[in-house]
């Protein structure tokens, strides 16, 4: 990109033009206006920007914008800026230190990033505040080289007396932007100065120079970066065949796009926005689908954007669209939208389960890989069937792989399956895999952040090219399986602590689905409660029951650890324990009852100073015998559904010393 130059023009005596600077600032600082000619135009120009924001002409000096944290953080956010720039210091450091100069580099809003030069002189410099963090922003520090080029975008030179500020008319500064060739962003700013008596003619140049070089520098690295964004693009886009998809580069550019993208495009008359190169997005919105809603037209809808990372880093990613009509869900607004057989098990009605059913909807129409986190017991299997029905259809294969129970040494072997004679012990016959059982539907890996490294590794493989070989094997088999995984874990934070494969996890998360803790739905519990207790009925061949409403209160206000699986479990204790057709508070297991009397949740009134007492009684720990003892009699009494004479006989003790046993542990109210 040419730039103008703004440098200063030469003028036969220094004495007379600082002189006539002087004149002219006076004239400024004191009435707003000078006469013309007095100053170059550039100067004027800033002058009167700095006067309009307020900044102070006196002894003022820039301020610090960053240090420590931030500043590192400020750094790494402009890293390869800098080692471009250190790559042109080297070059450059020899004349520099020859002439009395240093260079400087800025970011884009001219945050001074780094001071090269002698360093005797940055120690002296920065009593200057012509060091890393301090803001040299026209709007901060007033009229300078590096401010007023990032102002315009333009080379400018400005010297000694031409400083709006009188704390920095010392230096006479010479700055370039650094632009990037392909959308003209301004990426930082090159500044070479020095004190006005060691000001050479040639710094303009020489930093004009600089930021050619520098802009080279980082195109080429641009360009690497764009060679493997398109590689991977090559390998990922093969599961959206029946989408439209543009892929885009970490700074939402568009790179280039599929046909049936360019014909989305081109029907909605907005076919320029697919240009190689045209920004359809801000960097830091890529991956937000609500942002590309609001951008693209009613008629496009954009699906999905499956990101591509890179040591850490958003490299950019594709982006999926479909045409609305093809998108057409019903409206889970209401409950009677809800009667569709996908969301019988997903029981709910509150604002967030209702969201969470629309969005299952939505990523049931690809086909993309969906992460689904929560808490253990809020339900991820029975989203993930969802998830599976909504799309592929209950008649296509669902396969759950549960891969905490997966050994390190048979894991690999029970996913991609193994030939005959593949190791010792093998089967005659071979294996198939759950990958190839999963063909043409869903593979569920249940508590995907169990795996270990070496089956990440190869789960990893088959996400990228959809191809298994068995082990023991060499035939390549394609097979079409959507994935769906899930985990209690924030696999964000297990990739941190680097037990679990960074390419992996984004993989993964191209759908990411979070479930709902119980306690964040409380209005659900009734409904949930309900359904559990007419379930649980049918199993155990009884009549169903009802909920007292002091119960349904102690419900609702119980917090719910182990979220909706808790809450099956209680009920289903409850109704085993009790023989009445209305189920009270005196029947919740001690346990419950305890913590909401402990917490001051919910008292009952009804049950007196001996109710209290007992409610107030916590059970035995697991880890003493009594605790042991009241456990077993516990899981006896479900498995028999309460036959009491049953459990005593496999206990081995009389039907007396149990139902003592029964009210000592609170496993039954009176």
């Amino acid at each position: 990109m040419q730039n103008q130059h703004l440098g200063r023009v030469p003028i036969e005596s220094e004495t007379r033009f600082r002189k006539q600077i002087d004149v002219a600032w006076t004239e400024f600082v004191n009435k707003g206006e000078c006469r013309p000619g007095q100053v170059r135009d550039v100067i004027h120009d800033s002058w009167q920007r700095c006067r309009n924001r307020g900044v102070e002409f006196t002894q003022h000096y820039p301020p610090m914008f960053a240090s420590g944290d931030q500043l590192d953080a400020l750094k790494l956010e402009n890293e390869e800026l800098l080692l471009a720039s250190r790559n042109t210091w080297q070059m450059l450091s020899d004349i520099l230190s020859d002439s009395e100069s240093f260079l400087t580099v800025a970011e884009s809003n001219g945050v001074l990033l780094e001071v090269c030069g002698d360093p005797h002189l940055r120690d002296s410099l920065a009593g200057q505040r012509i060091a890393p963090g301090y803001d040299w922003s026209e709007g901060c520090t007033g009229t300078n080289a590096v401010g007023t080029a990032v102002a315009l975008k333009q080379p400018v030179e400005v010297h000694s007396a031409e400083h709006f500020c009188e704390s920095v008319k010392i230096w006479s500064c010479s700055a370039a932007p650094i632009i990037d060739v392909i959308d003209g962003d301004l990426l930082g700013v090159i500044d070479v100065s020095s004190l006005t008596h060691a000001f050479s003619a040639q710094s303009l140049a020489l930093a004009m120079t600089a930021a050619r070089q520098i802009e080279q520098t980082l195109h080429s690295r641009e360009l690497a970066r764009n060679v493997a964004l398109v590689d991977w693009f090559a390998g990922s886009v093969g599961r959206w065949r029946e989408d439209g998809v543009v892929l885009l580069d970490r700074k939402g550019r568009v790179v280039t796009a599929n046909e049936k993208a360019k014909s989305l495009f081109t029907s909605e008359h907005i076919e320029a926005k697919l240009d190689k190169n045209y920004r359809l997005l801000q960097p830091e919105n890529l991956g937000s689908v609500k942002d590309w809603e609001e951008l693209l037209p009613s008629a496009i809808v954009p699906v999905a954007y499956e990101a591509y990372n890179r040591d850490g880093r958003s490299e950019g990613g594709i982006l999926v669209i479909r045409p609305r009509l093809a998108t057409v869900r019903p409206s889970l607004s209401a409950p009677q939208a809800l009667s569709t057989s996908v969301f019988d098990t997903i029981v709910g009605q509150s604002p967030g389960i209702l969201a969470l059913k629309n969005r299952v909807l939505r990523l049931a129409a690809s086909n993309a890989p969906v992460l689904i986190q929560g808490e253990t017991g809020c339900g991820k299997d029975l989203f993930a069937r969802a998830v599976h029905c909504a799309g592929s259809g209950e008649g296509a294969p669902f396969v759950v792989v549960n891969c905490g129970a997966l050994t390190r040494e048979l894991a690999v072997n029970e996913l991609l399956g193994y030939e005959p004679g593949a190791f010792s012990g093998a089967a005659p016959q071979g294996h198939v895999g759950k990958f190839e059982e999963a063909n043409g539907g869903t593979l569920f890996l249940d508590e995907v952040g169990e795996l270990s490294a070496e089956v990440q590794v190869a789960l990893l493989r088959v996400l990228q090219d959809g191809i298994v070989v068995r082990s023991g094997g060499g035939k390549a088999r394609k097979v079409e399986v959507r994935i769906i995984a899930a985990t209690n874990r924030r696999l964000s934070a297990a990739v941190a602590e680097g037990r679990f494969r960074e390419d992996l996890y984004y993989r993964l998360k191209v759908m990411p689905l979070d479930i709902l803790p119980l306690r964040e739905r409380p209005g659900d519990i009734e409904l949930l409660a309900v359904y559990f207790l007419k379930q649980i009925a049918e199993t155990y061949a009884v009549e169903p029951r009802e909920l007292d409403p002091q119960l349904l209160e102690a419900l609702c206000q119980y917090p719910w650890p182990g979220n909706v699986r808790e809450l099956r479990a209680v009920l289903e204790n409850m109704l085993v324990m009790s023989d009445s057709k209305v189920l009270r508070y005196d029947a919740l297991p001690a346990d419950i009852a305890s913590s909401l009397v402990g917490g001051s949740s919910v008292a009952n009134p009804s049950l007196g100073e001996r109710g209290k007492s007992s409610l107030n009684k916590p059970l035995p720990a697991a880890e003493t015998l009594d605790g042991l003892e009241c456990e077993a009699i516990r899981n006896e009494l479900i498995l028999h559904k309460g036959n009491r004479s049953k459990v005593a006989r496999i206990l081995g003790i009389s039907r007396s010393t149990l139902y003592r046993k029964i009210k000592n542990y609170g496993l039954a109210g009176d």
